[in-house]
């Protein structure tokens, strides 16, 4: 029933030191201490239930009496307060002030305190180094989105230089397009045009040649009759000066 023996013994459970670590043999044993008015361990108890549960409700008040013996310099309360400081235990986390309180407590002989000190501080240049790791890692992170966003402005660049190069092209191959049409357009109404006027042209000299030929024809006849003509004339003058005089009896 020594409850400074229950606290130790609910400690050793608690850490596995000399005994298979049990939270639940623990907690009994630190529960019985505290209920026979053990401070520390009432500390303990209420330092559980804020990890647990967080600050709020009835530990509240609590939280805040143990803040006040801390600064009335009570070395326990030094721990606790140093230990819910550095671990973000109803507390904002903070390592520098949960240093200040441990060392307090290890200053008077809290060895838990010189050990958790230890792991504070092994922890807070743990964390610096990741800090620095990960400020590190967000510069890296920043530089290849910049790098990424002036790729990318490039790419936007030239694809606006690609289009519009492109733009001007279409616009020039329309043009072109156009007067090409146009060419082609005036070319078939020249050709037409050139048809029409063959086509007239091949039409009056037909009909000049059919006008020659009538024309040769009436000469050729006019010809004929005024040959006939003569030949009748002479003939009539002189019947047995012609060829057929011969088969006339009466030039015989």
């Amino acid at each position: 029933g020594n409850a400074e023996a229950e606290y130790k013994v609910g400690e050793m459970y608690e850490t596995g030191f000399g005994v298979k670590k049990d939270m639940n043999e623990a907690r009994s044993w630190i529960n019985k201490s505290a209920a026979q008015g053990h401070e520390t361990a009432s500390f303990k108890l209420l330092y559980w239930d804020v990890e647990k549960n967080g600050l709020k409700g009835g530990n509240k008040a609590k939280v805040d009496v143990l803040k006040a013996k801390a600064n009335e310099g009570n070395p326990q309360a030094q721990y606790y307060i140093g230990k819910m400081h550095a671990y973000g235990v109803g507390y904002r986390k903070n390592a520098q002030e949960g240093l200040k309180w441990l060392n307090k407590a290890a200053f008077v002989g809290v060895l838990e305190a010189e050990r958790e000190a230890v792991l504070v501080k092994e922890d807070a240049q743990l964390e610096k180094v990741a800090a620095k790791k990960r400020a590190a890692e967000k510069k890296r992170a920043a530089q290849k989105a910049k790098q990424e966003k002036e790729k990318q402005a490039r790419l936007d660049a030239q694809r606006k230089k690609d289009e519009k190069r492109k733009a001007e092209q279409k616009v020039k191959a329309d043009k072109m397009e156009k007067v090409n049409q146009q060419r082609k357009a005036e070319a078939q109404k020249r050709a037409k045009e050139q048809k029409v006027a063959n086509d007239k042209a091949r039409v009056l000299a037909q009909k000049e040649a059919a006008k020659k030929r009538e024309a040769q024809k009436r000469a050729l006849l006019k010809q004929r009759e005024e040959a006939e003509k003569a030949r009748k004339a002479k003939f009539e003058s002189d019947p047995c000066s012609g060829k057929s005089a011969r088969f006339l009896s009466t030039c015989k």
